[in-house]
C-alpha cells in the first residue's frame, strides 16, 4: 500500500508541475518532434473550420496541413523556449507543410506577441490520453 501512495504522490507532483489550460488533458507524450514552425491566424471568419466547428480566437487550437494524419480533435502540446501550452486540432491549413502549425491567436500569444508572426524551432507532441488517478489506482 505504501508503494501505491508513493507512486501516486510522484505522479501528482509531475502533473502539477506543468501548467495546463482549463479543458486540456494532462500530457502523456508521444510522437515528439522538433524543428516545427508556428504562425497565427484570425479564425473568426464566419465560416466553420475544416473540422466542422465555428472557431473563436479566444480558444486554444491549431490548424494542421491538409494532408496531415493528425485527426480533428487531437490535443497537441507545444514547447517554445521553456514555455508549454496545449491546443486541439480544429482546422486544416492549405498553405501549411507537415511541420507547420497555424495557431489560434490565444495559443500563439502563449509563446510570443503577434509582432513576430512566426515562431521557429518549437517542440510538439500528441497527447495520448488523460492521466486519471482513478485509472492509476485500478492499474496498480
Amino acid at each position: 500500500m505504501f508503494a501505491k501512495s508513493l507512486i501516486l504522490s510522484a505522479l501528482a507532483a509531475i502533473a502539477v508541475a506543468a501548467p495546463t489550460p482549463a479543458g486540456a488533458p494532462h500530457p502523456k507524450r508521444s510522437t515528439d518532434t522538433y524543428g516545427n514552425m508556428a504562425t497565427w491566424y484570425d479564425a473568426e471568419t464566419g465560416n466553420a473550420g475544416a473540422c466542422g466547428n465555428y472557431l473563436s480566437n479566444d480558444d486554444r487550437f491549431v490548424a494542421v496541413a491538409m494532408n496531415s494524419p493528425i485527426p480533428c480533435g487531437t490535443w497537441l502540446g507545444f514547447n517554445v523556449n521553456g514555455k508549454t501550452s496545449y491546443g486541439y486540432v480544429a482546422d486544416k491549413c492549405a498553405s501549411c507543410a507537415d511541420n507547420h502549425y497555424d495557431m489560434s491567436k490565444t495559443l500563439f500569444n502563449d509563446f510570443d506577441g503577434f509582432g513576430q508572426g512566426v515562431i521557429n524551432d518549437i517542440w510538439s507532441w500528441h497527447i495520448d490520453d488523460w492521466i486519471n488517478p482513478t485509472n492509476l489506482l485500478s492499474a496498480l
